[in-house]
């Protein structure tokens, strides 16, 4: 009897063996599966499969790009106040929307024992060192300083600017302290992508002119030409900011749509266009946008309705040298500010999609 017990018990044993070890191996984990899949279905419903998931590298990459900025005058005269934010107070978190956001700064950054605006005469300006930290504030990355002004109270104050602006973290391109660096782009990274600046301008005041041109990029097209093309094969994408043309003008030049062609035909991916102080039409040139005339951004000239009303563009690159865009239309002056009344945008429109000449 005591045998037939242990033989009984020996087999029992044995077969609670096998079970637990096919609950474990086959029921169990589909019952975790059939769980999990429970949860997800009831609280992710359209969760991504980790290959779907896009990485940083994927996401397209937006550039937004504004017109004339002059930081001397009155806008000057608050930051030395002590209102640093003044000038941008009602548009910076737009400008901080972009990955890059550039503007052109068309006022020398410099001491000048709190002069903002010549007392002799109105068109030479210049802001004090503190609008670079200003400028940064507001998001914005990289300005152009390849413009007319750029010499407006000389070489100290040029050389003020560019230090003003590093101290700050804006970069610059379109000049330089070295005289054999005026015209090398500036060229960011982001997430992997390679993005480069170049600066020039065809026109300089005459207030302290002498030396001007070995320091700021000026008339610099073949260089730039060159260096475009030895560039766009390393880089992912190449803006060229050009500072021309004729003031409250609202169509480009002959010489500024050659000098745009010329450039595009070189590799540039987008031409920024400053100078006439007024929105200019957007040409879609070999697949490539030419910005004109950005036009007045934080710049203030309240005698014609285009000289108080432009765009920001806002650029985006999702692959190698291609960019679309879009326009936020923007109220330009000492405070920039988005433009939403409906007959200016629709009149800013008409203007930027007309380019015939």
């Amino acid at each position: 009897m005591k045998e037939f017990l242990a033989s009984v018990f020996r087999e029992a044993k044995e077969w609670a063996r096998l079970i637990a070890h096919s609950f474990i191996r086959r029921i169990l984990p589909m019952a975790a599966f059939v769980a999990v899949g429970f949860i997800v279905a009831h609280t992710h419903k359209n969760i991504p499969t980790f290959s779907t998931l896009p990485t940083p590298s994927d996401k397209p990459i937006t550039v937004l790009a504004g017109g004339d900025v002059n930081m001397g005058r009155q806008s000057g005269q608050k930051i030395l106040a002590g209102d640093i934010n003044y000038p941008f107070t009602h548009i910076a978190d737009t400008l901080k929307s972009g990955d890059i956001t550039f503007v052109n700064l068309e006022s020398q950054l410099a001491d000048l024992h709190g002069e903002t605006q010549s007392p002799t005469n109105e068109y030479r300006f210049a802001g004090p060192p503190q609008a670079a930290q200003s400028l940064k504030n507001a998001g914005v990355d990289v300005v152009s300083v390849a413009n007319n002004h750029m010499w407006d109270y000389g070489k100290d104050a040029l050389f003020s600017t560019l230090d003003s602006l590093t101290s700050a973290g804006v970069a610059y391109t379109g000049a330089s302290e070295d005289q054999t660096q005026k015209d090398v782009p500036y060229i960011i990274t982001v997430r992997g992508k390679k993005i480069a600046f170049f600066a020039m301008t065809t026109l300089l005041n005459g207030y302290e002119n002498s030396g001007a041109t070995d320091f700021v990029s000026y008339d610099t097209q073949a260089d730039i030409e060159r260096q475009i093309a030895a560039l766009k094969d390393q880089v992912d994408w190449i803006f060229v900011s050009i500072h021309t043309g004729i003031e409250y003008q609202n169509k480009p030049t002959v010489a500024m749509v050659k000098l745009s062609h010329d450039l595009i035909d070189a590799g540039a991916d987008a031409i920024l266009g400053g100078h006439p102080h007024v929105p200019q039409p957007i040409e879609i040139y070999n697949s490539k946008p030419i910005f004109y005339s950005l036009g007045n951004f934080a710049f203030w000239q309240p005698f014609s309705f285009w000289t108080q009303h432009s765009y920001l563009a806002q650029l985006t690159l999702s692959a190698p040298h291609r960019v679309s865009y879009q326009t936020i239309p923007v109220n330009a002056g000492w405070q920039p500010s988005l433009l939403t009344d409906k007959t200016a945008i629709a009149q800013l429109n008409e203007l930027l999609g007309n380019i015939s000449n």
